[in-house]
């Protein structure tokens, strides 16, 4: 009996890229060629991105590595690649290498589909059904559990903000690094400090980063954001159970979104 092969997480992923690398052709060739004459085959190249989306996405270790080769490869052609932009919508990106609204309204269109179940085989006969691209990306909106994750980051933001002035005068800890590691990030609104944590909480702080990153900067705000929005939460919910003498407070449950959520950044820094 023939031994099973097993192709590793980064094989694959290199697959896929492979796979996005000929969709980017066949893009090519359909706006070059086909692009007046039909959408089917529109319809089909993005049912193709979805398709590769799936894949990616069903282990969190591929969808890690898929993820960082697209970013590589775009921004080694001056794409640039914002870290809450969603993982979708950079395959989206990658293959279409065109303008944000216009990967914007494929990426929403997939979100539709996404949002109701539908899978890369059906794809290009849902967009037909709905009326093409336009209507189609009509038909996507926010989870709740994305506007209410978007609605927590802007409430605490001005919290966040004065939380960090705060710590400039009152930091947890100051430490000392050869001064080439602060040489281009000094003068910058904030310097990434890489470390190792253990649960009980104690931080081994590794090294400095020698550069600066606004798109890193946001996101990292964006989790102190939600961070303190959850403490703020966790708090309320403890003095409410308490003015209630211990009466338990049953959270409603939230609900289930299929849309997909996770951002770039996100994923790298898992």
């Amino acid at each position: 009996m023939a031994k099973k092969i097993v192709l590793s997480t980064e094989v694959i992923a290199a697959n896929i890229i492979a796979k996005a690398d000929y969709l980017v052709k066949q893009r090519e060739d359909f706006e070059q060629n086909e692009y007046a004459r039909s959408n089917k085959r529109l319809y089909e190249i993005l049912a193709e991105v979805l398709e590769m989306y799936e894949q990616a996405s069903s282990n969190k270790k591929l969808f890690k590595e898929s993820i960082a080769l697209l970013k590589s490869k775009l921004e080694a052609d001056k794409v640039r690649v914002q870290t809450n932009t969603l993982a979708l919508t950079l395959f989206v990106r990658y293959v279409f290498r065109t303008d944000r609204q216009r990967s914007m309204n494929y990426s929403r269109t997939l979100q539709a589909a996404i949002q109701q179940g539908i899978k890369a085989t059906q794809l290009a006969q849902f967009i037909e059904d709905c009326g093409g691209v336009e209507s189609c990306k009509k038909q996507f909106a926010k989870s709740e559990k994305v506007l209410s994750k978007e609605a927590s980051i802007a409430s605490n933001m001005t919290y966040v903000e004065d939380t960090l002035a705060h710590a400039i005068d009152n930091p947890l800890a100051t430490f000392k690094v050869a001064k080439d590691f602060v040489a281009n990030t000094y003068d910058k609104d904030y310097v990434f400090v890489i470390g190792k944590a253990d649960k009980q909480g104690n931080i081994k702080a590794l090294g400095a980063i020698p550069s600066y990153s606004a798109g890193m900067t946001k996101w990292a705000k964006q989790q102190l954001a939600l961070f303190l929005a959850e403490q703020q939460a966790t708090s309320e919910k403890r003095a409410k159970v308490k003015r209630k003498d211990g009466a338990i407070t049953l959270a409603k449950s939230a609900v289930k979104s299929k849309t997909p959520t996770e951002t770039v950044g996100e994923l790298l820094a898992a």
